[in-house]
């Protein structure tokens, strides 16, 4: 059984002895005419071979597993269907010990010319982790000790008679081309967070090519989208193909995880127990070895500790995040507030006019104006300004007017062209597509030419009825004394508690009453998700500006809200028509 198995066959009339199934199979070692077809060949290595001697026993979940990816096949060729798998649940569930298994398999037992096993991991720690599960079943079987020799201070694993190889790789080191795996096993793709990781993870698959039946198996929980990109995408994908196995017949999907849409709309649906049967496939309510008590006291922290809740979410039910850490911002209550009242509209007439700026090719801003009838209304402007060499935001403030008591928002970036690629590697964020779909303006050079930042003023001043704009004097005093001279009405907002405090707590407090509407906005959406707070002594807030050189936060969008509404808020309402002054004004 240790050895590699001989032809394999598929002819009328050929079944798996073990299963039963017509279809391509090998006669077993042990006498003639016993056939056995790929999904029970591995099967069978694993619980005698590999998972006998520790007193292991194959779970389900593995066992379906490991039957889907090697025992779905083409009739034609009787190569495996899967060249990529996505296998994703929460912790503790068994992962390693099947990950660390397949390495084995692979050399001893696939018909595969010069087996090569490359086990990566965004961190060396990490990394070792399956390759320490390999190692031991290798250690507990006598049999497996003569064939294969493990060399614990490279992190190998060498074939004694034949070119087999596992070696283990750190996706932030450094890896070299040519690398042609016919197995690649990416484990806990939600911490591959940067370039480096990126450019691992292409170098590894791409040498993949030219094997005939090259398998990457990427095996994780769940990460933030807004922190791990390469994740999300992969994420995004898995859930496509689930859902549509025809749009990526080679991929295979294995998901488990608590019901997103009902943890967002159901706020105690991830204190159930459905909720941890769901996101944990070796509960022991399935028959598997993780007790609901254990479980249970995971939950418990995240409920005396909110703090603990999103690692609770994220680590025992498998649920994706928006950011690694703990939110300040209800995305699910931000998300709710981009077109309120024309989604109220649009249940009434059942008609689909509510704006949505993510599924906009481009950013229309006439049409956007049109859309919420913004011309001429009377507004507040905000400005961030932070630095030339990053973001710049500028965000107007429409208050609610006597039809409605919403606030509508409508923001503008800009960037430096040449700083994209490295604020793009900081962030891991889209900002090149943003740029090239018009929701941020990029001025030549690599710092952000305020000039353009002033037109969008001046443009602002004849479209509506700007009562001020609202500015920090640390990085826009220069162009606030220009515009001032030009006729705009210019205010300086301290940035401290005193001054920010309530209008913070304002922004926090009304996504719940749905109080704005932003459309949207995919810059402004991220900036929200990025939000955190620094605290005074007397429960004043107001946010805290993240270590741009290091951090991946950026929050100049909502930092522009904040100091447009510590006035706004304080201001009355305006009587006096603007078109009593000037007339009226087309887009």
């Amino acid at each position: 059984m240790l050895t590699k198995g001989s032809t394999w066959d598929y002819r009328p009339g050929l079944i798996c002895d073990f299963c039963g199934r017509k279809t391509w199979t090998e006669l077993r070692h042990r006498g003639p005419g016993f056939r056995q077809c790929r999904a029970c060949k591995i099967e069978k290595f694993f619980e005698h071979v590999l998972y006998a001697p520790l007193g292991f026993h194959l779970p389900a979940w593995s066992r379906k597993v490991l039957r889907d990816l090697y025992g779905t096949l083409d009739e034609e060729t009787g190569l495996r269907q899967y060249r990529t798998a996505y296998i994703s649940m929460a912790k503790q569930n068994g992962k390693s010990n099947m990950i660390g298994g397949l390495p084995i398999y692979h050399i001893l037992m696939e018909d595969e010319i010069n087996p090569e096993v490359v086990g990566a991991a965004a961190a060396k720690d990490q990394a070792e982790i399956v390759f320490k599960a390999s190692s031991n079943m290798i250690n507990a079987n006598p049999s497996l000790l003569t064939k294969l020799r493990i060399i614990p201070s490279t992190k190998r694993i060498l074939e004694r008679e034949g070119p087999g190889l596992y070696k283990v790789v750190s996706a932030d080191g450094d890896v070299q081309d040519g690398q042609r795996p016919s197995l690649l096993i990416r484990d806990e793709i939600h911490r591959w967070k940067t370039l480096r990781h990126e450019t691992v993870k292409d170098v590894l698959t791409k040498g993949q090519i030219s094997r005939n039946e090259a398998l990457d198996i990427q095996i994780t929980t769940s990460g933030a989208e807004y922190e791990c990109q390469l994740w999300w995408k992969e994420y995004c994908h898995a859930k496509a193909v689930q859902q549509d196995p025809s749009i990526d017949p080679a991929y295979y999907v294995c998901i488990y995880q608590a019901d997103p849409e009902k943890a967002n709309s159901d706020p105690e649906y991830w204190k159930t127990r459905e909720a941890r049967v769901a996101a944990n496939p070796s509960h022991e309510d399935l028959g598997g070895h993780l007790k609901d008590s254990a479980l249970v006291a995971e939950m418990n922290k995240a409920i005396l500790d909110p703090s603990e809740r999103s690692k609770y979410l994220k680590y025992n039910l498998n649920i994706p995040l928006r950011s690694t850490e703990d939110p300040i911002m209800d995305m699910t209550a931000w998300f709710k507030n981009g077109d309120p009242l024309q989604v109220e509209s649009d249940r009434l007439d059942h008609t689909s006019l509510a704006v949505d700026l993510r599924s906009w090719p481009t950013l229309d801003v006439d049409l956007l104006i049109r859309r919420w009838n913004l011309l001429e209304q009377p507004c507040f402007g905000g400005i961030d300004a932070s630095w030339t060499t990053d973001f710049t935001a500028n965000v107007y403030l429409f208050p609610p007017s006597s039809e409605n008591e919403i606030w509508t928002f409508l923001p503008f970036f800009w960037i430096g062209k040449d700083r994209i690629p490295e604020i793009e590697r900081t962030t891991r964020m889209p900002i090149s597509n943003w740029v090239e779909r018009g929701f941020i303006t990029a001025t030549p050079g690599d710092t952000i030419d305020m000039t353009s930042v002033k037109d969008r003023i001046k443009w602002a001043n004849e479209m509506f009825d700007l009562i001020e704009v609202d500015y920090d004097r640390a990085n826009f005093r220069t162009e606030a004394t220009a515009l001032q001279s030009e006729g705009v009405t210019m205010v300086e907002v301290k940035q401290n508690f005193m001054e920010l405090s309530f209008a913070t707590k304002y922004v926090l407090s009304g996504v719940y009453s749905r109080s704005f509407r932003h459309g949207n906005n995919p810059v402004l959406n991220w900036m929200a998700s990025c939000l955190q707070l620094q605290y005074d002594r007397k429960d004043n807030v107001q946010p805290s500006k993240p270590e741009r050189m290091k951090s991946a936060r950026r929050i100049d969008g909502i930092s522009a809200i904040v100091t447009a509404l510590a006035r706004a808020l304080v201001m009355p309402k305006r009587k006096k028509s603007v078109y009593a002054t000037r007339g009226i004004k087309t887009v």
